[in-house]
C-alpha cells in the first residue's frame, strides 16, 4: 500500500512538473466592437504589462501560446477599454468570446479555475461598467448605490463558495473580490459623473474602506489593478482628512513595505529633477528591496544629465580591502576617474601613461580613482592584477555594468573623466593619459 502512495505522489509530482515546463494556450473569438489587435499582458508589481499581440484573423480568432512565468492572473483584451483576467499555469488552455457587450468562456478546454473567474465576471459586470468605464456608461450614484448594495452580499457569498481543487487559486480569487469591492466604490467616487454624492449620501460601505491593515500583505501585487487600487485608497484616506490630508506621508498609509516600494517607485517615475529624485530616494530607501533599489538606480540613471558644469552622479564601491569608497569623499581636490577593466587591451595599454602621470602629478592636489567593470567571477584575477601590475591610485571594484557606467552612458572603455573641486563634472570623456592633453586639463584645473 505504502509503495502506491509513493508511486501516486510520483505520478502528481511529474504532471506538476510538465505543466510548469509546457506552454499556455489563451484562444479568443471576438465580435463587434473589439479592436483589430489583441493584448496578453502579465502582471507585474500590481500594473499590467504587454507581453504579446496577436493580429486579427478574418474569421475572428486571435490565439497566443507561450510560457507563463508564474501561475497566476493574466489579462487579455484590446487597446481600449475590453480587457479580462484570465488564470493560467503551464499546459492548460482559456477559450473565450468577446464583443462590446459580453464575455464569455466557451468550448470544453477551460478549466476550473477560469470557470469560476468567469462566473464572478458575470456576476460583477454591471457594476464593474459602471464604476470603471464611465466613459461609456452613465452611471451616478442615485443608480449605482442601491445596485451596489445589492451586489455587495451577493459578493460575499460567492467569495465564500470557492472552492477549487487549487488552494493558490481558492486564495488569489477570494482576495481579488474583496479588493474589486473597493476598487469599484474609490473608482465610482473619484471619476468624472453628472452627479456626485455628498458625504452623508454614501452608502454604509464607504464607512469600512478606510483601515490601518488594508494592504498588510503584498497579494495586492498579484492583482492586475493592484497600483490603481492603492493609489484610489491613498487619494480616499486623504480626502476623507480634509486640509490635513494635504500634508499626509502617502507612503505611511500602507503597511506592507514592498507596497510601500511600488509606491516609490511609482513617485520617483514622476519626478522631472534629478536631485530631488535622489533627495526623495534617500528619505525613503528603507521602503525599498535589492530589486526595487535597481529599478529606482535604472530611472535615476536615465534622469541623469551628462554635461560639463553639472553636479557629480555619486558612486560608491568597494577597494581590494573591502572598504566603501566614494567619488564625493574626495571633494576639495581634482579627481581623475578610469573606468576599466583587466581583460580591456585598450586599457592595459594606457597603464605606463597613467602611472607616469600619476607620479609627475604626486604633490598636486590630484586623486586618481580605478573603477573596474569585471564582473565578480574575475574579482581574485582583478586583486592579483592590482598587485603584479602595480596599479596607482585608489582602486575600486564596480562588478560589472553597473550604476557608473549607467549614470555616466558609459558604453566602451577606457573612459576618462575629470571632477572639479566641487565635485562638478569638468569632462566626461576627457582625452586619455597616452595625451599630453590630459595632463593639460587637470593642470588647468588645479589653478582654479
Amino acid at each position: 500500500m505504502m509503495m502506491k502512495y509513493v508511486m501516486l505522489l510520483c505520478c502528481l509530482l511529474t504532471v506538476s512538473f510538465l505543466q510548469a515546463q509546457s506552454p499556455a494556450t489563451v484562444e479568443c473569438r471576438t465580435g463587434e466592437g473589439i479592436g483589430e489587435k489583441l493584448h496578453l499582458f502579465k502582471v507585474v508589481n500590481g500594473t499590467k504589462v504587454s507581453i504579446a499581440d496577436a493580429v486579427y484573423n478574418k474569421n475572428g480568432y486571435y490565439g497566443f501560446k507561450f510560457m507563463p512565468e508564474y501561475e497566476g492572473f493574466y489579462v487579455v483584451g484590446d487597446d481600449r477599454n475590453y480587457q479580462y483576467p484570465v488564470y493560467l499555469k503551464g499546459g492548460e488552455t482559456v477559450s473565450l468570446y468577446m464583443d462590446k457587450d459580453t464575455v464569455y468562456l466557451e468550448g470544453k478546454k477551460n478549466t476550473e479555475e477560469n470557470e469560476v473567474l468567469f462566473d464572478w465576471i458575470a456576476l460583477s459586470k454591471n457594476i464593474e461598467a459602471k464604476a470603471v468605464h464611465f466613459n461609456r456608461v452613465r452611471s451616478t450614484y442615485q443608480d449605482f448605490f442601491p445596485e451596489f448594495e445589492v451586489f455587495l452580499p451577493r459578493a460575499d457569498r460567492f467569495r465564500d463558495g470557492i472552492k477549487t481543487s487549487n488552494p493558490r487559486f481558492n486564495e488569489l480569487m477570494k482576495r481579488s473580490i474583496d479588493f474589486e469591492k473597493d476598487l469599484y466604490a474609490l473608482t465610482f467616487l473619484y471619476t468624472p459623473r453628472a452627479e456626485h454624492p455628498k458625504k452623508e449620501q454614501r452608502v454604509a460601505y464607504y464607512s469600512t474602506i478606510v483601515n490601518p491593515d488594508k494592504f498588510s500583505d503584498d497579494m495586492i501585487l498579484d492583482m492586475p489593478y493592484g497600483m490603481e487600487l492603492v493609489n484610489r485608497y491613498i487619494l480616499h484616506v486623504s480626502l476623507e482628512k480634509g486640509p490635513a490630508g494635504k500634508g499626509l506621508d502617502r507612503i505611511s498609509l500602507i503597511p506592507d513595505n514592498r507596497v510601500k516600494g511600488e509606491l516609490v517607485i511609482g513617485q520617483a517615475s514622476g519626478m522631472k529633477s534629478y536631485f530631488e529624485l535622489k533627495k526623495f530616494i534617500a528619505e525613503n530607501e528603507k521602503y525599498l528591496n535589492a530589486g526595487q533599489k535597481e529599478r529606482v538606480e535604472a530611472i535615476c540613471s536615465k534622469m541623469y544629465e551628462v554635461r560639463k558644469g553639472q553636479v557629480a552622479a555619486d558612486f560608491t564601491y568597494p577597494d581590494s580591502a573591502g572598504k566603501q569608497v566614494s567619488l564625493s569623499d574626495f571633494k576639495g581636490k581634482v579627481v581623475l576617474v578610469d573606468v576599466w577593466a583587466t581583460w580591456c587591451g585598450p586599457c592595459r595599454s594606457e597603464l605606463p601613461h597613467l602611472k607616469k602621470l600619476e607620479e609627475e602629478m604626486k604633490d598636486k592636489e590630484v586623486v586618481f580613482i580605478g573603477v573596474s567593470v569585471d564582473e565578480e567571477k574575475n574579482h581574485a584575477k582583478w586583486k592579483k592584477f592590482i598587485v603584479d601590475e602595480q596599479l596607482p591610485g585608489i582602486q575600486l571594484f564596480a562588478n560589472g555594468w553597473s550604476k557608473i557606467t549607467k549614470d555616466y552612458k558609459i558604453t566602451g572603455i577606457p573612459r576618462f573623466m575629470v571632477f572639479d573641486r566641487e565635485g562638478k563634472i569638468v569632462e566626461a570623456v576627457a582625452p586619455r593619459p597616452s595625451n599630453p592633453d590630459l595632463k593639460a586639463l587637470l593642470e588647468e584645473e588645479l589653478k582654479k
